[in-house]
């Protein structure tokens, strides 16, 4: 599995324990809906704003979103 689709899931895990939608995520960061699909889905990486913003959103840290090698990385 991608880097890109762990994010994902890991974000679409955190929407549904804080039960919120994607819709609602991309208003929060202003994208459409097309666009959030996008990153989403492995098509197009979140930039590093929108997954600041999309952790404050779900209210966790951005390391709490970031796949578990990446998690190393910024040990």
């Amino acid at each position: 599995m991608t880097k890109q689709k762990q994010l994902a899931l890991q974000i679409r895990s955190r929407l549904a324990l804080r039960d919120m939608t994607q819709k609602q995520l991309g208003k929060a960061l202003g994208l459409g809906h097309a666009a959030l699909s996008a990153r989403m889905n492995g098509h197009k990486d979140f930039t590093f704003t929108e997954l600041m913003k999309t952790a404050e959103v779900l209210g966790v840290s951005l390391r709490d979103l970031l796949p578990a090698d990446e998690k190393e990385a910024h040990r």
